[in-house]
């Protein structure tokens, strides 16, 4: 009979050990997984983070998510048996271990291994630093809770401000980069700053970092750091340290033992491994070795954090990313309210070719951003072009155009060269380059009165049509509103009216990231001012 071995704790191990199973029935399968001190494991960490809870609570709940997710992953006929001090010898296809009832030898003929990671420490951090998401430094925080008066978080990892910001308490995040678009990351941080929190983007971490360790009854800094396969780990346990991937899948075979570590994945930084996407890599690596097909590695085709409340998250290629691929991409962006009569409260991001309409990513925050990642997601794996999106049955919550159908009709629109988008960045190097342009505001003139960009002339939409001889006619249009849509109904109506050279502010005032500066002009209200210029007139 063959004989499988499982070793591994949480919903990856489980997983493969149940499709081990279906796979094999008649083979002996042991599941195996190690004695562990530490209170908040990374699955439980990202269990945690799911529930919404603030860190505060986290010490109350942590027992009862425990029980309920080893309940979800007891099989019938197998469960894991708790291990300490495991050997393996890979030429006799054997491992020893230590249980409650003694010392006990296993002989296999294949290996399924799922090790826990080991944090390594930023450059930035000092050696006593507390790095997250460490058992100890998730325990610190959980423990300190509400002594707590000033965190700082140091590192590019969103999940320390997601914990963070579902506690509701005030902290600053230092980072290098940003997770999004510019004017998505925008959305994203001013809903931060609603929620306590502060941030700061510099080029060197290390020049932002504390000097000294900040760490008392009320002061704590956390600095981001990247979990990696435990290689001294392997070592003890007579592994041989795994030198390359299969495939770049995360995924290590070397004869009869194959060895699942995605968080050692190159692009860790850029899209750290979701639970979904660790699964789907365990089940990889069970059918590398066990399955009648060759299957083809996990991409990561998605990720979402929930940050109290706003989802936000990504999926397939950014418009950085579509470029260095040699495509061509186009993209629409809307930000709108959930409803007639709320704020905005979500923003869209959504990218296809030029040439092909095929659809390339998008990236989104709100409410519902998690199922529209996961629907997009699901149609760039499918290579899906944009016709598929807007056949696609969605309904918003209120009766209106879905977000992801209105995206894909402006880009219909941007395909088909009728109206053009232009985004902040664009609008800025324009200026900064000396383009003539009319800038025109279709917002009410109280809205226009209370913040505008400089420059800028109003016609409120209802009175587009009889003030049109006041536009000029020879020189590109560049129309915005709060969140475009105004301005795409002005657009069409100067497009029937004969305009040409018409660009639509893509995101609006919403998403207009660039208020680095605000000017008072005595009756006038507050003035936005772009970045790097002073715009008198356009």
């Amino acid at each position: 009979m063959e004989r499988v071995l499982v070793l591994g704790y949480g919903y990856p191990a489980y997983k493969a050990a149940q499709l081990v199973k279906e796979l094999k029935p008649e083979v002996d399968l042991l599941w195996i997984t190690e004695y562990s001190e530490e209170k908040y494991p990374l699955e439980m960490v990202e269990l945690l983070l799911g529930s919404g809870e603030s860190p505060a609570r986290w010490s109350r709940i942590r027992a009862r998510v425990k029980t309920g997710f080893e309940k979800n992953t007891r099989m019938p006929v197998i469960s894991p048996v708790r291990v300490k001090k495991i050997r393996f010898d890979l030429q006799a296809g054997e491992v020893s271990f230590l249980t409650n009832s003694g010392s006990m030898n296993y002989f296999f003929d294949q290996a399924f291994i799922f090790p826990e990671p080991v944090f390594a420490k930023p450059s930035f951090a000092p050696p006593e630093g507390l790095l997250w998401p460490q058992s100890s430094c998730v325990e610190y925080l959980v423990n300190n809770w509400t002594r707590l008066e000033s965190i700082k978080v140091v590192g590019n990892d969103l999940s320390a401000v997601q914990a963070l910001a579902c506690g509701e308490k005030s902290f600053e995040w230092v980072r290098s980069r940003d997770f999004f678009s510019r004017q998505i990351q925008f959305f994203v941080d001013e809903y931060m700053k609603s929620r306590g929190g502060s941030g700061v983007k510099c080029s060197d971490l290390e020049k932002e970092s504390p000097g000294t360790v900040l760490k008392d009854s009320h002061n704590a800094v956390l600095y981001c750091s990247r979990p990696l396969l435990d290689l001294d780990k392997l070592e003890s346990m007579g592994i041989d340290s795994p030198a390359e991937y299969l495939d770049g899948s995360g995924v290590y075979v070397k004869n009869n033992v194959c060895i699942t570590a995605p968080y050692a994945a190159r692009d860790y930084a850029q899209h750290p491994p979701s639970l979904e996407h660790r699964l789907q890599t365990a089940l990889f690596s069970v059918k590398s070795l066990l399955g009648s097909d060759s299957p083809q590695p996990p991409q990561r085709s998605s990720r979402v954090w929930n940050i109290s409340g706003l989802h936000t998250g990504s999926a397939g290629l950014s418009v950085e990313q579509a470029l260095e691929k040699g495509l061509k991409p186009e993209w629409a962006i809307v930000c709108d309210a959930d409803s007639p009569l709320e704020e905005a409260k979500h923003a869209l991001h959504l990218i296809v070719d030029k040439d092909s309409r095929r659809l390339l990513g998008v990236e989104c925050a709100g409410a519902k951003a998690a199922a529209w990642v996961d629907m997009v997601a699901y149609l760039v794996s499918k290579r899906a072009v944009l016709e598929d999106l807007l056949q696609q049955d969605m309904v918003s919550s209120w009766f209106g155009l879905h977000p992801l159908k209105k995206c894909a009709r402006i880009l219909e629109n941007k395909l088909a060269s009728k109206i053009l988008g232009i985004n902040p960045t664009e609008l800025e190097e324009s200026y900064n380059q000396g383009a003539e342009f009319f800038l025109l505001d279709v917002r009410s003139a109280e809205e226009y009165q209370k913040v505008r960009i400089s420059g800028a002339e109003n016609i409120p939409l209802p009175e587009l049509k009889k003030k049109v001889m006041q536009i000029p006619r020879f020189v590109p249009l560049v129309l915005y509103s709060r969140c475009s849509g105004r301005a795409y109904q002005g657009a069409r109506l100067l497009q029937s009216m004969g305009a040409k050279q018409l660009y639509v502010l893509d995101g609006g005032m919403e998403l207009w990231p660039l208020l680095n500066e605000t000017e008072q002009d005595t009756g006038t209200g507050p003035i936005i001012v772009p970045s790097g210029c002073s715009i008198s007139c356009c």
